[in-house]
This record gives structure tokens, C-alpha cells and sequence, in this order.
């Protein structure tokens, strides 16, 4: 079993390393990026081995002084943490999939994920290029890439990322427990997808970006669903503003008015952050990338509401799966939402 779990281990860097550096290449965007780009090779390198020496390492904690940690923010206990959700997480997830062995293992590392860079055409809203950006960036770097990129008649925004699904997932330490366990979950699914059509069709782009992040959203609320948090009062106005704010931007730039679309985005970004909103931006690339996921309300397609619907309509949520991670293309995904007796009329 041992010698199982490590070859495992082994095998998923093996293969997401060849994935990735396959998919890399050389533009005028990365020249510009220069040496802020996240080495994702070195990071597995340096990582990995020290996370397999954890496999069979027991948690010191329990529930309450994890949220104590998250709570203080102690990165001292940073290593206990880890096991700790590992050890939780891995069994919400079988439990709520009935398997008695998670493949792949659930790894976690807590610390501070890389940032992101989303380039967007100015004509519509399009994931063009997305780049994973060292988390020690200056502002005044930030913003000099994104000048130099914006002069090549694109949107540019470099954002930070709750968390992001190396393997181990790399996610930053939320002070709410609830926040902590839905990451995990989200973060381990697209490790699940990797090894099926749906999770590699991911970087075709597009709609299958979408289907791939809503569907890791929805099985991460199915899997900390049962843990009670408190919602902020202040979404409400920020789901609302942002979704008009998608809406009239998006008529805008199907009209061709870019110049109009891009002065309205200024002024809502002046009202949100005259109403305690701390956003530094909103452009083309900031809701080319919230767009990917269903229930922001930045995203216009209906794949959270699709998604939703087709699971209801099967027996438990791993016969759901089971069927949804076979499909690698939206077509394939119509085609079975007609087959379920979806309407979508």
C-alpha cells in the first residue's frame, strides 16, 4: 500500500509536469512577464517530496484549533494544518462519493498561491492567455506589465487566485473554516478530472474552462455543504452590481463601442470603491476570468444552472460524475442534457 500511494504520487507530478510544459510557449506576453512568471517545475520539485514524506503522519489537531489557527492566521502551525485538512477533507469527499480510497491522495500545501495574469482581446470577453505570476510582484510591477501588454490593443489584469490545483493544491489560508474545506474540495476535483476526458479538455479553453470550474464549484458546495458559516449581508449588492455591470458591458462591445465600455468600467469601479470595495480594476481580462465560474456574477453563461439540473436528475452525485467527467466537448455536454430530459428551450 505504501509503495502504491508513492508510485501514485509520483506518476500524477510525472504527468502534470508533461501537461504543462507541453502547453508552454514562448510570446511577446511572456518576454514582458520576464522573470515574474511562477515556475511550476521548480515549485513540484521543491514540494512534493516533502508533502509524500507526510502520507501516513496523523493529525495533531483537532476542529476548534484549526479554527483557532485560521482565525490567527498562524503560519507556524502551518504543517499541522495541512495534515489536518487532508485528513478531513479526504474523508467528506468519500464519504460523499462512497469510496472507501481517494484517488488521487489528497495533497494540500497552505501558503500563499501565485497570482494570475489574464489577457483578454478589448473586443470581447475572451480567456485569451492566462499566466501564473510570482506572489512577491510589486504593484508598480504589476502595473507596467499590464501597460505594456494593454498597448498591444488587449486587457490585461493580474489577480490574486484563492487557490490553484498544482499538485499538491496550493491554497491560501482563509480565516473562514467553510472557505478552507470548499477550496480544498474545488482544488482537488480538477486533480480527480485530470485523469478523464472533461479534466484535460479544460485547455481547449472556453466553454470548457466553464464546464470544468462550475462543476468544481458545485461539487465543492455538495462537499461543505453540512458546515455551517455566515454569509456576508454585502453580497447581495456586489452579486447584483456586477452582474449589470457584465451586462451592459458586454451590449456595449457587441455594438463596437469599446471606448464607451471601457469608461463605464471605470466609473463602476470608482462607485464600488466609494462603497468599501477594495478593487483595483475592472477591464475585459477581470470578467474574462470571473466569468469561468458559474455562480460569479461576472459569468453570463448558464452551465451552474445546467450543471445543477443534470445532477438532480441522477440517483447520487458519483453516477453524476461518473458520466459528466466522459465528455470533452460542449456539444458532447448538450447532447447530454437533452438526453436527461433538460430543456433548454
Amino acid at each position: 500500500m505504501k509503495n502504491f500511494l508513492k508510485i501514485s504520487t509520483l506518476t500524477i507530478l510525472l504527468l502534470f509536469l508533461l501537461f504543462v510544459k507541453d502547453a508552454e510557449h514562448i510570446s511577446q506576453i511572456d518576454r514582458m512577464i520576464g522573470n515574474h512568471k511562477f515556475n511550476i517545475f521548480m515549485w513540484e520539485l521543491k514540494t512534493l517530496p516533502k508533502q509524500s514524506l507526510d502520507i501516513f503522519k496523523s493529525s495533531k489537531i483537532n476542529e476548534i484549533e484549526a479554527i483557532n489557527i485560521l482565525e490567527n492566521k498562524d503560519y507556524d502551525q502551518k504543517k499541522d494544518l495541512e495534515i489536518f485538512f487532508e485528513t478531513e477533507v479526504t474523508h467528506l469527499i468519500k464519504e460523499k462519493l462512497g469510496k472507501d480510497f481517494l484517488f488521487p491522495p489528497l495533497h494540500v500545501s497552505i501558503e500563499k498561491p501565485p497570482k494570475v495574469l489574464i489577457v483578454s482581446p478589448r473586443d470581447k470577453i475572451f480567456q485569451k492567455k492566462a499566466v501564473l505570476i510570482k506572489n512577491d510582484i510589486t504593484l508598480d510591477e504589476i502595473e507596467i506589465i499590464e501597460k505594456n501588454i494593454d498597448a498591444l490593443n488587449l486587457s490585461s489584469i493580474i489577480l490574486d487566485t484563492g487557490g490553484f490545483a498544482a499538485y499538491p493544491s496550493i491554497v491560501n489560508m482563509k480565516k473562514n473554516y467553510h472557505n478552507m474545506v470548499s477550496t480544498i474540495s474545488h482544488e482537488w476535483l480538477h486533480h480527480y478530472l485530470f485523469f478523464y476526458p472533461l479534466g484535460r479538455s479544460y485547455f481547449k479553453g472556453g466553454d470548457m474552462i466553464f464546464i470544468n470550474e462550475t462543476l468544481a464549484d458545485l461539487f465543492a458546495n455538495q462537499v461543505s455543504k453540512n458546515i455551517k458559516y455566515e454569509k456576508s449581508t454585502s453580497d447581495n449588492f456586489f452579486r447584483t452590481f456586477m452582474k449589470e455591470t457584465r451586462e451592459n458591458v458586454d451590449i456595449f462591445l457587441q455594438k463596437k463601442e469599446l471606448n464607451k465600455a471601457e469608461n463605464y468600467m471605470d466609473r463602476r469601479l470608482i462607485e464600488l470603491q466609494n462603497n468599501g470595495y477594495k478593487i483595483r480594476k475592472i477591464n475585459q481580462a477581470y470578467f474574462a476570468f470571473y466569468g469561468n465560474y458559474g455562480t460569479s456574477p461576472s459569468s453570463i453563461h448558464t452551465y451552474h444552472e445546467d450543471l445543477s439540473e443534470l445532477m438532480l436528475t441522477y440517483d447520487s452525485f458519483i453516477e453524476f460524475l461518473n458520466e459528466i467527467k466522459m465528455i470533452d466537448d460542449s456539444n458532447k455536454f448538450q447532447s447530454l442534457l437533452k438526453n436527461r430530459s433538460i430543456n433548454k428551450d
